[in-house]
Protein backbone atom coordinates (compact mmCIF):
# COMPACT_ATOMS: atom_id res chain seq x y z
CA UNK A 1 0.00 0.00 0.00
CA UNK A 2 1.28 3.46 -0.94
CA UNK A 3 1.14 5.78 2.05
CA UNK A 4 2.20 8.85 0.06
CA UNK A 5 -1.32 9.26 -1.54
CA UNK A 6 -3.08 9.73 1.84
CA UNK A 7 -4.07 13.39 2.25
CA UNK A 8 -3.82 14.06 6.01
CA UNK A 9 -2.66 17.22 7.65
CA UNK A 10 -0.04 15.99 10.09
CA UNK A 11 0.30 18.78 12.62
CA UNK A 12 2.93 17.07 14.73
CA UNK A 13 5.55 14.39 14.15
CA UNK A 14 4.06 12.26 16.96
CA UNK A 15 0.65 12.09 15.27
CA UNK A 16 2.26 11.31 11.92
CA UNK A 17 4.21 8.44 13.39
CA UNK A 18 1.10 7.03 15.09
CA UNK A 19 -0.97 7.05 11.88
CA UNK A 20 1.87 5.67 9.85
CA UNK A 21 2.27 2.75 12.27
CA UNK A 22 -1.45 1.92 12.07
CA UNK A 23 -1.29 1.77 8.23
CA UNK A 24 1.81 -0.42 8.34
CA UNK A 25 0.06 -2.71 10.91
CA UNK A 26 -2.89 -3.25 8.51
CA UNK A 27 -0.50 -4.07 5.68
CA UNK A 28 1.24 -6.67 7.83
CA UNK A 29 -2.03 -8.26 8.90
CA UNK A 30 -3.24 -8.58 5.27
CA UNK A 31 -0.09 -10.50 4.39
CA UNK A 32 -0.12 -12.69 7.52
CA UNK A 33 -1.34 -15.83 5.72
CA UNK A 34 1.65 -15.68 3.38
CA UNK A 35 3.93 -16.05 6.38
CA UNK A 36 1.91 -18.96 7.96
CA UNK A 37 0.67 -16.77 10.80
CA UNK A 38 -2.66 -17.81 12.35
CA UNK A 39 -4.47 -14.64 13.38
CA UNK A 40 -6.96 -16.60 15.55
CA UNK A 41 -4.08 -17.88 17.60
CA UNK A 42 -2.77 -14.38 18.05
CA UNK A 43 -6.17 -13.16 19.27
CA UNK A 44 -6.34 -15.90 21.93
CA UNK A 45 -2.74 -15.43 23.05
CA UNK A 46 -2.52 -14.65 26.78
CA UNK A 47 -6.10 -15.58 27.61
CA UNK A 48 -4.96 -18.70 29.49
CA UNK A 49 -2.95 -16.51 31.86
CA UNK A 50 -5.59 -13.86 32.35
CA UNK A 51 -6.65 -15.38 35.67
CA UNK A 52 -3.12 -14.97 36.93
CA UNK A 53 -3.29 -11.27 36.17
CA UNK A 54 -6.50 -10.70 38.16
CA UNK A 55 -5.65 -9.88 41.81
CA UNK A 56 -6.99 -12.45 44.23
CA UNK A 57 -8.85 -11.01 47.21
CA UNK A 58 -7.84 -12.78 50.44
CA UNK A 59 -10.65 -14.48 52.28
CA UNK A 60 -8.86 -13.91 55.62
CA UNK A 61 -10.51 -11.39 57.87
CA UNK A 62 -8.55 -8.16 58.02
CA UNK A 63 -7.44 -7.38 61.60
CA UNK A 64 -9.66 -4.67 62.89
CA UNK A 65 -8.31 -1.66 64.75
CA UNK A 66 -9.80 -1.49 68.28
CA UNK A 67 -12.67 0.96 68.46
CA UNK A 68 -10.96 2.97 71.19
CA UNK A 69 -7.75 3.41 69.17
CA UNK A 70 -8.68 6.79 67.74
CA UNK A 71 -11.03 7.94 70.46
CA UNK A 72 -10.24 11.24 72.13
CA UNK A 73 -11.32 10.59 75.72
CA UNK A 74 -10.44 12.97 78.49
CA UNK A 75 -9.29 11.39 81.75
CA UNK A 76 -11.87 13.20 83.84
CA UNK A 77 -14.63 11.67 81.71
CA UNK A 78 -13.81 8.14 82.87
CA UNK A 79 -12.62 8.65 86.47
CA UNK A 80 -16.01 8.98 88.12
CA UNK A 81 -18.03 6.12 86.60
CA UNK A 82 -15.27 3.55 86.04
CA UNK A 83 -12.20 4.10 88.20
CA UNK A 84 -13.79 5.63 91.27
CA UNK A 85 -16.02 2.64 92.04
CA UNK A 86 -13.59 -0.07 90.97
CA UNK A 87 -12.78 -2.78 93.52
CA UNK A 88 -9.18 -2.63 92.31
CA UNK A 89 -6.95 0.08 93.79
CA UNK A 90 -6.17 2.76 91.23
CA UNK A 91 -3.55 5.46 91.76
CA UNK A 92 -2.58 8.17 89.27
CA UNK A 93 0.98 9.49 89.52
CA UNK A 94 2.27 12.60 87.79
CA UNK A 95 5.89 13.74 88.13
CA UNK A 96 6.38 11.45 91.16
CA UNK A 97 3.35 12.97 92.93
CA UNK A 98 0.15 11.13 93.76
CA UNK A 99 -2.66 13.09 92.11
CA UNK A 100 -5.57 10.64 92.42
CA UNK A 101 -6.69 7.72 94.63
CA UNK A 102 -9.88 5.81 94.00
CA UNK A 103 -12.01 4.45 96.83
CA UNK A 104 -10.24 1.08 97.08
CA UNK A 105 -6.80 2.70 97.19
CA UNK A 106 -7.95 5.11 99.90
CA UNK A 107 -9.30 2.21 101.95
CA UNK A 108 -6.07 0.24 101.66
CA UNK A 109 -3.93 3.26 102.56
CA UNK A 110 -6.25 4.36 105.42
CA UNK A 111 -6.83 7.73 103.75
CA UNK A 112 -9.77 9.52 105.32
CA UNK A 113 -9.87 12.48 102.95
CA UNK A 114 -7.96 12.79 99.65
CA UNK A 115 -7.56 16.54 100.21
CA UNK A 116 -4.74 15.90 102.68
CA UNK A 117 -2.70 13.63 100.39
CA UNK A 118 -3.23 14.87 96.84
CA UNK A 119 -0.07 16.27 95.24
CA UNK A 120 2.11 14.74 97.95
CA UNK A 121 5.16 12.67 96.88
CA UNK A 122 4.13 9.14 95.96
CA UNK A 123 7.24 7.99 97.84
CA UNK A 124 5.31 8.66 101.06
CA UNK A 125 3.05 5.72 100.23
CA UNK A 126 5.70 3.25 99.06
CA UNK A 127 8.25 1.27 101.06
CA UNK A 128 11.70 2.78 100.40
CA UNK A 129 13.16 -0.48 99.08
CA UNK A 130 10.25 -0.96 96.69
CA UNK A 131 10.51 2.64 95.50
CA UNK A 132 13.87 1.88 93.89
CA UNK A 133 12.40 -1.19 92.19
CA UNK A 134 9.45 0.82 90.92
CA UNK A 135 11.59 3.58 89.43
CA UNK A 136 13.87 1.00 87.78
CA UNK A 137 11.03 -1.04 86.27
CA UNK A 138 8.40 1.58 85.45
CA UNK A 139 9.57 1.79 81.82
CA UNK A 140 9.16 -1.94 81.31
CA UNK A 141 5.81 -1.87 83.11
CA UNK A 142 4.55 0.79 80.70
CA UNK A 143 5.85 -0.80 77.49
CA UNK A 144 5.73 -4.56 78.11
CA UNK A 145 2.75 -4.79 80.47
CA UNK A 146 5.06 -6.13 83.18
CA UNK A 147 3.49 -6.44 86.63
CA UNK A 148 5.34 -5.37 89.76
CA UNK A 149 4.74 -6.16 93.42
CA UNK A 150 4.88 -2.97 95.46
CA UNK A 151 4.68 -2.66 99.24
CA UNK A 152 2.41 0.30 99.91
CA UNK A 153 2.64 2.08 103.26
CA UNK A 154 -0.63 3.30 104.75
CA UNK A 155 -1.04 6.55 106.66
CA UNK A 156 -0.95 4.41 109.83
CA UNK A 157 2.39 2.88 108.86
CA UNK A 158 0.92 -0.48 107.79
CA UNK A 159 2.54 -2.28 104.83
CA UNK A 160 0.30 -3.79 102.16
CA UNK A 161 1.73 -5.75 99.22
CA UNK A 162 -0.09 -5.06 95.94
CA UNK A 163 0.72 -6.29 92.43
CA UNK A 164 0.43 -3.35 90.04
CA UNK A 165 0.43 -2.87 86.32
CA UNK A 166 0.98 0.57 84.78
CA UNK A 167 -0.74 2.47 81.97
CA UNK A 168 0.94 5.47 80.38
CA UNK A 169 -0.97 8.75 80.15
CA UNK A 170 0.01 10.90 77.15
CA UNK A 171 0.99 14.25 78.61
CA UNK A 172 3.35 16.68 76.90
CA UNK A 173 4.08 18.59 80.10
CA UNK A 174 4.29 15.82 82.73
CA UNK A 175 5.34 12.20 83.09
CA UNK A 176 2.07 10.62 84.16
CA UNK A 177 0.79 7.07 84.51
CA UNK A 178 -1.95 5.03 86.16
CA UNK A 179 -1.17 2.21 88.58
CA UNK A 180 -3.86 -0.48 88.66
CA UNK A 181 -3.58 -3.10 91.38
CA UNK A 182 -5.03 -6.59 91.54
CA UNK A 183 -5.51 -6.43 95.30
CA UNK A 184 -9.14 -6.25 96.37
CA UNK A 185 -9.56 -4.82 99.84
CA UNK A 186 -11.87 -7.31 101.46
CA UNK A 187 -12.89 -7.05 105.09
CA UNK A 188 -11.45 -9.66 107.37
CA UNK A 189 -13.81 -12.30 108.69
CA UNK A 190 -15.91 -11.36 111.71
CA UNK A 191 -14.40 -14.19 113.74
CA UNK A 192 -10.89 -12.84 113.25
CA UNK A 193 -11.90 -9.25 113.90
CA UNK A 194 -13.70 -10.18 117.08
CA UNK A 195 -10.92 -12.25 118.59
CA UNK A 196 -7.48 -11.31 117.26
CA UNK A 197 -5.57 -8.26 116.14
CA UNK A 198 -5.07 -8.12 112.37
CA UNK A 199 -1.62 -6.52 112.51
CA UNK A 200 0.09 -8.71 115.11
CA UNK A 201 -2.13 -11.78 115.41
CA UNK A 202 -2.33 -11.23 119.18
CA UNK A 203 -5.59 -11.59 121.13
CA UNK A 204 -7.48 -8.32 121.03
CA UNK A 205 -8.64 -6.33 124.03
CA UNK A 206 -12.02 -8.07 124.39
CA UNK A 207 -10.57 -11.56 124.23
CA UNK A 208 -7.90 -10.47 126.70
CA UNK A 209 -10.51 -9.24 129.15
CA UNK A 210 -12.28 -12.59 128.88
CA UNK A 211 -9.05 -14.43 129.67
CA UNK A 212 -8.44 -12.24 132.69
CA UNK A 213 -11.90 -13.10 134.00
CA UNK A 214 -11.27 -16.80 133.43
CA UNK A 215 -8.02 -16.58 135.42
CA UNK A 216 -9.85 -14.82 138.26
CA UNK A 217 -12.62 -17.41 138.23
CA UNK A 218 -10.06 -20.17 138.45
CA UNK A 219 -8.47 -18.59 141.53
CA UNK A 220 -11.84 -17.92 143.16
CA UNK A 221 -13.23 -21.42 142.70
CA UNK A 222 -10.27 -23.75 142.85
CA UNK A 223 -9.84 -26.31 145.60
CA UNK A 224 -8.96 -24.79 148.97
CA UNK A 225 -6.18 -27.32 149.35
CA UNK A 226 -4.34 -25.69 146.44
CA UNK A 227 -2.18 -22.63 147.15
CA UNK A 228 -3.56 -19.26 146.16
CA UNK A 229 -1.67 -17.39 143.47
CA UNK A 230 -1.48 -13.78 142.40
CA UNK A 231 -2.75 -12.48 139.06
CA UNK A 232 -1.16 -9.35 137.61
CA UNK A 233 -2.48 -7.30 134.71
CA UNK A 234 -0.07 -4.85 133.09
CA UNK A 235 -1.10 -2.21 130.57
CA UNK A 236 1.65 -0.71 128.39
CA UNK A 237 1.53 2.76 126.81
CA UNK A 238 4.16 3.86 124.28
CA UNK A 239 4.38 7.57 124.97
CA UNK A 240 6.54 8.42 121.94
CA UNK A 241 4.45 6.45 119.43
CA UNK A 242 3.66 9.69 117.57
CA UNK A 243 7.34 10.05 116.67
CA UNK A 244 7.29 6.63 115.02
CA UNK A 245 4.04 7.44 113.25
CA UNK A 246 5.60 10.50 111.62
CA UNK A 247 8.49 8.35 110.40
CA UNK A 248 6.09 5.67 109.09
CA UNK A 249 7.55 3.23 111.62
CA UNK A 250 4.53 2.70 113.84
CA UNK A 251 3.56 -0.63 112.30
CA UNK A 252 7.15 -1.89 112.40
CA UNK A 253 7.56 -0.95 116.08
CA UNK A 254 4.25 -2.55 117.09
CA UNK A 255 4.91 -5.81 115.24
CA UNK A 256 8.51 -6.06 116.40
CA UNK A 257 7.66 -5.36 120.01
CA UNK A 258 4.74 -7.80 119.96
CA UNK A 259 7.01 -10.55 118.70
CA UNK A 260 9.68 -9.75 121.32
CA UNK A 261 7.19 -9.78 124.20
CA UNK A 262 5.72 -13.13 123.16
CA UNK A 263 9.14 -14.77 122.81
CA UNK A 264 10.74 -13.24 125.92
CA UNK A 265 8.05 -13.41 128.58
CA UNK A 266 6.87 -16.49 130.46
CA UNK A 267 5.06 -18.88 128.12
CA UNK A 268 2.09 -18.97 130.49
CA UNK A 269 1.52 -15.24 130.12
CA UNK A 270 -0.88 -13.71 127.59
CA UNK A 271 0.27 -10.76 125.50
CA UNK A 272 -2.61 -8.91 123.85
CA UNK A 273 -3.33 -5.79 121.83
CA UNK A 274 -5.23 -2.95 123.39
CA UNK A 275 -7.44 -0.12 122.18
CA UNK A 276 -6.02 3.14 123.52
CA UNK A 277 -2.91 1.46 124.93
CA UNK A 278 -0.99 -0.78 122.50
CA UNK A 279 -0.28 -3.80 124.73
CA UNK A 280 -1.67 -5.69 127.69
CA UNK A 281 -0.04 -8.56 129.56
CA UNK A 282 -1.80 -11.12 131.76
CA UNK A 283 0.47 -12.76 134.36
CA UNK A 284 -1.40 -15.59 136.10
CA UNK A 285 -0.12 -18.11 138.64
CA UNK A 286 2.37 -15.76 140.28
CA UNK A 287 3.42 -17.44 143.53
CA UNK A 288 4.35 -14.39 145.59
CA UNK A 289 5.32 -10.71 145.51
CA UNK A 290 8.97 -11.56 144.93
CA UNK A 291 8.18 -13.48 141.73
CA UNK A 292 5.90 -10.66 140.62
CA UNK A 293 8.68 -8.08 141.01
CA UNK A 294 11.02 -10.33 139.04
CA UNK A 295 8.58 -10.63 136.14
CA UNK A 296 7.87 -6.89 136.11
CA UNK A 297 11.60 -6.07 136.05
CA UNK A 298 12.00 -8.48 133.17
CA UNK A 299 9.15 -6.73 131.34
CA UNK A 300 10.70 -3.31 131.84
CA UNK A 301 14.11 -4.57 130.66
CA UNK A 302 12.52 -5.74 127.40
CA UNK A 303 10.83 -2.39 126.87
CA UNK A 304 13.97 -0.41 127.74
CA UNK A 305 15.96 -2.32 125.10
CA UNK A 306 13.86 -0.60 122.46
CA UNK A 307 13.18 -1.91 118.96
CA UNK A 308 15.99 -2.55 116.48
CA UNK A 309 16.01 -2.79 112.72
CA UNK A 310 18.96 -3.53 110.45
CA UNK A 311 20.54 -0.15 111.07
CA UNK A 312 19.20 1.54 114.20
CA UNK A 313 17.77 0.92 117.64
CA UNK A 314 14.63 2.92 118.31
CA UNK A 315 14.25 3.85 121.95
CA UNK A 316 10.84 3.56 123.55
CA UNK A 317 9.37 5.78 126.23
CA UNK A 318 6.80 3.61 128.00
CA UNK A 319 4.41 3.90 130.91
CA UNK A 320 3.35 0.64 132.52
CA UNK A 321 0.43 0.34 134.93
CA UNK A 322 -0.03 -2.81 137.01
CA UNK A 323 -2.95 -4.06 139.08
CA UNK A 324 -2.85 -7.26 141.14
CA UNK A 325 -5.50 -9.79 142.11
CA UNK A 326 -6.77 -10.56 144.78
CA UNK A 327 -5.98 -7.16 146.22
CA UNK A 328 -7.33 -4.65 145.50
CA UNK A 329 -9.47 -5.79 142.53
CA UNK A 330 -11.94 -8.69 142.56
CA UNK A 331 -13.08 -8.75 138.88
CA UNK A 332 -11.51 -8.49 135.44
CA UNK A 333 -13.19 -5.20 134.63
CA UNK A 334 -12.13 -3.65 137.90
CA UNK A 335 -8.61 -5.01 137.57
CA UNK A 336 -8.17 -3.45 134.16
CA UNK A 337 -9.66 -0.11 135.21
CA UNK A 338 -7.12 0.08 137.99
CA UNK A 339 -4.31 -0.76 135.58
CA UNK A 340 -5.39 2.16 133.39
CA UNK A 341 -5.30 4.48 136.40
CA UNK A 342 -1.78 3.25 137.14
CA UNK A 343 -0.74 3.94 133.50
CA UNK A 344 -1.92 7.54 133.84
CA UNK A 345 0.12 7.92 137.00
CA UNK A 346 3.20 6.52 135.26
CA UNK A 347 2.75 8.98 132.38
CA UNK A 348 3.43 11.85 134.76
CA UNK A 349 7.09 10.84 134.59
CA UNK A 350 9.10 12.15 131.60
CA UNK A 351 10.94 8.83 131.38
CA UNK A 352 9.86 5.22 131.15
CA UNK A 353 8.29 4.10 134.41
CA UNK A 354 6.11 1.44 135.96
CA UNK A 355 3.45 2.02 138.61
CA UNK A 356 1.50 -0.48 140.68
CA UNK A 357 -2.01 0.53 141.49
CA UNK A 358 -2.63 1.19 145.16
CA UNK A 359 -5.81 2.15 146.94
Amino acid sequence: MDTKNIDIDLETPAIATSIENKIIDKAILSDAHQHNINLDTLEDFGKENISEQIPVVSTKKIKEIPFWHDLDVRLKDIINPIIKNSEQPVIIVSDDKAVYFNGSAMQILDIVSPKHVIDTPFLNFVDKNDWNNLTSNIGEMLTNEKKQNINLRSTKGKLISVEFQAVYLPDSKHFSFILIGNHQHKPTSNLFNNLYDELTGLPNFFLFEDRVQMAINYENYKDNRQPSNLIAVAGIAIDNIEDFRKLHLEEFVIKKLANTLVLSLNKGFTVARGLKYPFWVLMPNIKNAYDLDFELKKLMAILNDGVSDNFNTHDLIVSVGVSVFPTPARSAKKLMEQSINAIKQAQNSPESSIVKFKL
